[in-house]
């Protein structure tokens, strides 16, 4: 009979192939909200690793919570934008695969053996968590913190042997730092005490234990809620609840059955391609149970009921990376269910399946192979065509690539490059590419509006985004493609 790998080994193989990728992906370009952070965390460099000034100025934040932004900044500053930002994105998801395995070992008596083995395969490997190790997002950190959160409200509850303050302690300061990583690390301030509430009848056998728990989680509580209220009132140094780029400008804004389905969606897909086969498990009886109602209903209902006003998490689908580890926990029981030899064979079948996936969505030569006969899943819910697959975004880094490596051969040092139309987040694009060496240091790069298009250069080039066409008057253009032109202007 086939054993299950320890934990500890699986955990090995599993960072030392996201390594591998992350390694393979080191020439990709920056894309996206990583261009955001990228800025904000140069804007933090620039004024003395203080955050304070970039919190209080969105043009110098773009609305981002300040976390990964201040926690990339030293590796920013001594690797460079991309390097700095992909090194702590692959150090935080590596974090999460560390809070699956605590996760599972909290869980341990709803689990049969070498059940912390099985949440750890399934809740790992998959295209999108190994996404988040090269992306430069802070999603993995995020996913991390939240299953963190969950197991050290489990631990609270399910060893009374322990005492709690320690427990507490750490489960503030996991949920302090979720909130200043993103603001949706508002839902676990609100759904870990309800674990606490909803188990206060065992809580309370131990009367001591108790009221060192009830003290030391209402201080801890009391200060966390303080946070938040000075950062919705703009009081806050280090946290603002407000803008676009953290989402909370956006919430609520869509029509919210629109928002609701696309919510649901989102999380259907999201665990199709996580778990594929792996699901088979959950047909299984001893999947569920009344164990798990308290976790599903205190972790994972106020999760999904929290994204479901939100717009954008129809294309998100690193927005449910944290219920892998909840899923795992379930898929993880059914599979007791099943006989040795089957079990290890869908097992067997979901890591060749993960892999296959991981293969194409994350290694740009099985991309370009595969690119042709991937579905578009492309909807048009909030007025913009987007794919469903979004959250996979290879295909936007070789395009990107692309682009970068045709301004590489076609502009010649010393020649002025205008940037037109670029305009991501505001000006947050702007200067990543030329700072991390993707644009030439001899190339003047100019970011400009076509509305106001208005150079003085005899010869110029010239880069649009969308391949806009260019102004007229401008004098004769040659078309260099991917969106370049080299203009020459008469007299």
């Amino acid at each position: 009979m086939l054993r299950s790998p320890s934990p500890r080994l699986l955990l090995a193989v599993l960072l030392l192939a996201a390594l591998a990728f992350t390694l393979a992906d080191r020439g990709l370009p920056l894309v996206r909200n990583s261009l955001a952070y990228a800025r904000a965390s140069e804007n933090v460099i620039a004024h003395g690793y203080d955050p304070r000034p970039v919190v209080a100025d969105s043009k110098l934040s773009y609305d981002k919570p300040i976390l990964y932004a201040w926690f990339s900044a030293p590796f920013v500053s001594a690797l460079g934008n991309h390097d700095g930002l992909r090194l702590t994105s692959f150090v935080t998801t590596a974090a999460y695969l560390l809070a699956l395995l605590h996760f599972a070992r909290s869980f341990r008596a709803l689990l049969p053996t070498s059940g912390a083995a099985w949440v750890l395969w399934l809740g790992a490997l998959g295209p999108c968590v190994f996404y988040q190790f090269w992306s430069a997002h802070p999603d993995g950190w995020f996913a991390a913190l939240a299953v963190l959160a969950w197991s050290l409200s489990r631990r609270i509850v399910a060893e009374p042997e322990r005492d709690p303050v320690s427990r507490v302690l750490a489960l503030g300061a996991t949920l302090f730092v979720a909130v200043l990583l993103k603001n949706y690390g508002l839902v676990l301030v609100g759904s870990c005490p309800l674990y606490l509430a909803i188990h206060w009848r065992t809580l309370r056998r131990d009367p001591t234990r108790f009221r060192r728990l009830v003290a030391s989680s209402s201080a801890v509580f009391a200060l966390l809620a303080v946070f938040i209220v000075l950062a919705w009132a703009g009081k806050n140094p280090l946290s603002r609840l407000e803008g676009e780029g953290g989402g909370v400008g956006q919430y609520g804004t869509g029509e919210l059955w629109m928002s609701a389905r696309g919510a649901w969606v989102a999380l259907g897909l999201a665990l199709l391609v996580q778990f594929q086969v792996g699901l088979v498990f959950s047909a299984r009886r001893a999947a569920f149970g009344k164990e798990l109602v308290a976790p599903l209903a205190c972790f994972g209902a106020p999760y999904v009921l929290g994204l479901m006003p939100f717009p954008t998490t129809f294309y998100n689908m690193r927005y449910f990376v944290p219920l892998f580890a909840l899923a795992a926990l379930v898929l993880a029981r059914g599979a007791a269910g099943f006989a040795p030899r089957t079990r290890h064979t869908l097992l067997v079948a979901h890591g060749a399946l993960a892999a296959l996936a991981i293969l194409v969505f994350d290694w740009a030569p099985a991309y370009r192979l595969a690119a042709p006969v991937l579905p578009e899943l492309e909807v048009n819910w909030i007025g913009v065509p987007l794919s469903l697959l979004d959250n996979l975004r290879m295909r936007l880094h070789l395009e990107q690539a692309e682009v970068l490596a045709n301004i590489e051969a076609k502009v010649p040092p010393g020649s002025t490059l205008y940037m037109l139309d670029v305009n991501y987040y505001g000006d947050a694009q702007r200067g990543v590419y030329e700072r991390a060496g993707l644009i030439r240091p001899g190339v003047h790069t100019v970011y400009a509006s076509s509305r106001d298009f208005h150079p003085s250069e005899a010869s110029f080039y010239v880069w649009r985004a969308g391949s806009r066409p260019l102004p007229d008057g401008l004098g004769e253009v040659e078309e260099l493609g991917l969106g370049l032109g080299h203009v020459q202007r008469a007299g």
